[in-house]
């Protein structure tokens, strides 16, 4: 990442396909005993984001130490043994412990997931590992550890249960607190958060209710300070159903943090099935185009996992299942990628000119935002080449082609 590039204050790339404080969950919780497909696919973004992440931004930072914090970090582990977010991110911090440092805060509210989360950590620390669990709100903890991060990178996970940390303690506390001009090296700062679609929808239908809920009003005020104003009462009212709701609300939300943090964003919807409705939204800021291309790349990758992750449990009584065709699937997928792709870059280049494809990520991938990565683009990019619409060849790193017409 190079710090003289331009902050991307109106960046937008918007893969939506579509109680105020509750209680957190506990180790005993039925969510902590095995994982869920929707699961999978926030771990496989972290899993495919966070190494790059560190190597790339780590490289600029006092002895390549890069801060990590988990401020609501569950057990660290299911009950089946299959690690949680703490012990995907501990893993990764192993591999690159040779030539990075991934500093690690997990924060942890209820008692008996803490337990499990501290043996876990005090593990890794026995490695060698620089990793520390907290118990407590992540309010409690969240300056302390953004004064421990002075001076390093930061990636901050908020995937909370509830509605999570307020509007100002994101946009103020954790942006506000490092610069906003350095946008790579030490100064890089990047979050991606749980933004809860089932909440929108449980909070907004008290203001249709015309029940006398108990707590409403300080509900309602709650959601207010989540999304940094009463805004949200409006969309949700003008909205003809939750699914739109949730989408507008969404977008509202992840437009004013990244034009109060002078950022861009991705937002992803996440569902347990494809045909369940949206559980939550992980929307990720960047005050970097580099964080931007990595996070999709990252995004595509978890798809993958998360569509077999999908898949129905093997049918004893038929001959095929569904895994036999996942691969073919997955290829007929690519090539409608491929083709879509090839379409957009056909209209830039009519519309634009010459251009590079860095610089037009969302519109390259649009249609297929979050779904397509690098090796869809490249793809086009030579088949096009091959029928003399560009004389770009595909060759070379794939943000820096250069779409050219044909001499």
């Amino acid at each position: 990442m190079d710090a003289s590039e331009a902050v991307l204050d109106d960046t937008v790339l918007n893969l939506s396909g579509e109680g105020a404080d509750e209680k957190e969950l506990d180790a005993s919780s039925p969510f902590f005993v095995s994982k869920k497909a929707a699961a999978v696919l926030k771990h496989a973004i972290l899993d495919s984001y966070v190494v790059p992440f560190a190597s790339k931004v780590g490289r600029y930072a006092p002895d390549g130490r890069v801060v990590y914090l988990d401020s609501y970090a569950g057990p660290g582990r299911y009950e089946d043994g299959t690690p949680g977010s703490p012990a995907l991110i501990l893993d990764s911090a192993a591999r690159i412990a040779g030539f990075r440092q991934l500093d690690c805060y997990f924060i942890e509210r209820g008692r008996r997931s803490y337990r499990s989360l501290a043996a876990l950590v005090e593990d890794a620390r026995s490695q060698g590992l620089a990793a520390h669990a907290l118990q407590g709100r992540a309010e409690k903890h969240l300056d302390q550890v953004l004064q421990r991060a002075a001076g390093s990178p930061l990636f901050a996970f908020l995937d909370p249960f509830g509605l999570g940390l307020s509007f100002q303690a994101l946009t103020q506390q954790i942006f506000g607190s490092r610069s906003a001009h350095g946008t790579t090296g030490r100064h890089a700062t990047e979050v991606l958060l749980n933004f809860n679609a089932n909440a929108v929808r449980r909070i907004g239908g008290l203001l249709t209710s015309p029940k006398d809920t108990p707590g409403k009003p300080a509900t309602l005020r709650a959601m207010d300070a989540a999304c940094g104003g009463s805004w949200w009462r409006e969309e949700f009212e003008a909205s003809k159903n939750n699914t739109e709701a949730v989408a507008r609300i969404t977008t509202g939300f992840a437009q004013r943090v990244a034009r109060t943090v002078r950022a861009g964003y991705w937002t992803i919807d996440v569902r347990n099935r494809a045909h369940h409705q949206v559980a939550y939204h992980l929307v990720h800021f960047s005050r970097h185009k580099d964080g931007l291309w990595l996070f999709g790349e990252a995004a595509s990758l978890a798809q993958v996992a998360w569509r077999r992750a999908c898949l129905p449990p093997p049918d004893e009584g038929t001959l095929f299942g569904a895994v036999d065709t996942f691969d073919e699937e997955e290829e007929q997928r690519a090539q409608a990628w491929v083709r879509q792709i090839s379409q957009n870059i056909e209209r830039l280049q009519r519309d634009l000119g010459p251009f590079t494809i860095g610089d037009r990520q969302a519109e390259v991938l649009a249609g297929v935002l979050g779904q397509a990565r690098s090796k869809h683009i490249r793809a086009a990019v030579k088949q096009l080449h091959k029928d003399g619409k560009t004389d770009c060849s595909g060759v070379g790193d794939v943000r820096r082609l250069r779409i050219t017409p044909p001499r």
